[in-house]
C-alpha cells in the first residue's frame, strides 16, 4: 500500500476534511514511521541475510567489538569462513571460558551487546580476532531509512499484507495529539490495543537484558 494511500484511509477514518486538513502529512507520516518501527519490533517482520550494510562485519586484527547498522533489532545467526559462532553472555564466558577479554585467535563466541547510548547496536567476539575476514550475519531489523512523506508513492518496508494493521498506529498516535477537538484517549486504547492484537506488545527493555543474561552455558567445541 503506498503512502498515499495510507493518507487517504486515515482521513477517511477520522474525517479530516478541514482545508487545511486537521493533521499534517508530514504528522501523518510520521506516525506511519512509529508504526512500522514498532511492528518490526514487536513481531521481527524483517529478517535480514542479504543486505551488505547490515549483514556483514569486516574484522579487524586486535579489535573484538564491532558496531551494527542502527537497524538491527536482534541478531539471529553469525558465520565466520562456514563455521557458525556460539552466541552466549558476559556471564556465560566468566563462568566457563576464563580470561577471555586477553584471549586472541579465530573468533568462536558472540555477544550482542545492543544498543549504546547512542543508540547503535554492537557485537563482541570472543577471542579477538587476529587476521582480517569477514563475519557474515542474519538480523532481524527495522526499516533502512524512513518513508520521505514528500514521497506519496513510498511504501512501508514490511510485506504489504500487514500494511492495513499499520493504520491502527497511526489512529492511536493522531487521538495523542494534545488538542481539544483530537484528543481521546478511549479512542486512541482502542487502536493500541487493536495494534497490539496485530503485531504484540512492545517488548520491554528489562525483560530483554536479563534474557540476554540467561544465555545457556558455553559448550566447548573443538575447533
Amino acid at each position: 500500500m503506498r503512502v498515499e494511500d495510507i493518507i487517504r484511509r486515515f482521513r477517511e477514518a477520522v474525517r479530516d476534511t478541514a482545508d487545511p486538513p486537521f493533521w499534517s502529512t508530514e504528522d501523518i507520516v510520521e506516525y506511519l514511521n512509529e508504526a512500522v518501527q514498532e511492528a518490526c519490533e514487536r513481531a521481527k517482520l524483517i529478517e535480514d541475510r542479504a543486505t551488505p550494510a547490515v549483514c556483514a562485519i569486516a574484522l579487524e586484527p586486535g579489535k573484538s567489538s564491532y558496531d551494527l547498522h542502527r537497524s538491527v533489532l536482534q541478531v539471529k545467526r553469525l558465520a565466520f569462513r562456514g563455521r557458525v559462532l556460539e552466541e552466549t553472555s558476559i556471564e556465560g564466558l566468566d563462568c566457563t571460558y576464563g580470561a577471555w577479554e586477553t584471549r586472541s585467535g579465530m573468533p568462536r563466541y558472540w555477544v550482542f551487546d545492543g544498543a549504546n547510548s547512542c543508540g547503535t547496536p554492537r557485537i563482541r567476539l570472543v577471542p579477538t580476532p587476529v587476521e582480517a575476514g569477514e563475519i557474515a550475519l542474519t538480523v532481524y531489523r527495522g526499516a533502512l531509512k524512513p518513508i520521505d512523506p514528500c514521497n506519496a508513492q513510498a511504501q512501508p518496508e514490511i510485506h504489504e499484507r500487514f500494511h492495513t494493521r499499520l493504520m491502527d498506529w497511526v489512529l492511536h498516535r493522531a487521538y495523542l495529539k494534545q488538542d481539544a477537538d483530537a484528543f481521546d484517549p478511549a479512542k486512541a486504547a482502542t487502536s493500541l490495543a487493536l495494534f497490539e492484537q496485530a503485531f504484540g506488545e512492545r517488548p520491554d527493555a528489562n525483560v530483554q537484558r536479563k534474557h540476554r543474561d540467561r544465555r545457556p552455558p558455553l559448550v566447548r567445541s573443538s575447533w
